[in-house]
């Protein structure tokens, strides 16, 4: 090995400068350089545990919200129905309080006509009989004395008061 230009002292020095070099590399690039490596790593297996844990919470919160926007809308959909429910009942209960108002209107109007009709029928009867007195006692003033004036007069109005009622 003379012939390569290795020796024994000198093998050995190389050698324990070799391993000398190897542990200070070790101890002083390569530990820190592979710890460093490690800490990355866990940096980032913690970070995607991170992310994945934030989307499962993102994909919770979103079917959550789901949940209360579809319950909402059932709600909006019920106070809805009962505000169409409630509005026909208003229109039906206004309907009838209006039918029943008209109804009174029309008994009330058919009252104060059957009374004109009564307060007119009354009327005419009196001016029928005061027409017939006056033109009976014209007629008849010379030749009746005035029982039998009275009693004509007394026929003539029963007469008018049948005909009245045949009338009504």
């Amino acid at each position: 090995m003379d012939a390569l230009g290795i020796t024994g002292a000198n093998f050995i020095v190389q050698m324990v400068a070799f391993i000398l070099f190897v542990v200070i590399f070790w101890k002083y690039a390569l530990g820190p350089i592979t710890r460093m490596l490690e800490s990355r790593q866990a940096t980032i297996r913690e970070s995607l545990e991170e992310a994945e844990r934030v989307r499962r919470d993102m994909a919770a919160a979103e079917a959550r919200n789901e949940e209360i926007l579809l319950e909402a809308r059932r709600e909006a959909q019920q106070i809805l129905a009962n505000a169409r429910e409630q509005s026909d009942q208003n229109i039906a209960r206004s309907r009838e309080t209006a039918q029943a108002q008209a109804d009174d209107i029309v008994a009330q109007a058919q009252q104060v006509v059957q009374a004109e009709v009564s307060q007119a029928r009354a009327e005419l009867r009196q001016e029928i009989a005061d027409l017939a007195i006056e033109a009976a006692s014209k007629i008849v003033r010379a030749n009746l004395d005035r029982d039998a004036q009275a009693r004509l007069v007394e026929e003539t109005l029963t007469e008018a008061a049948r005909d009245n009622t045949s009338l009504n």
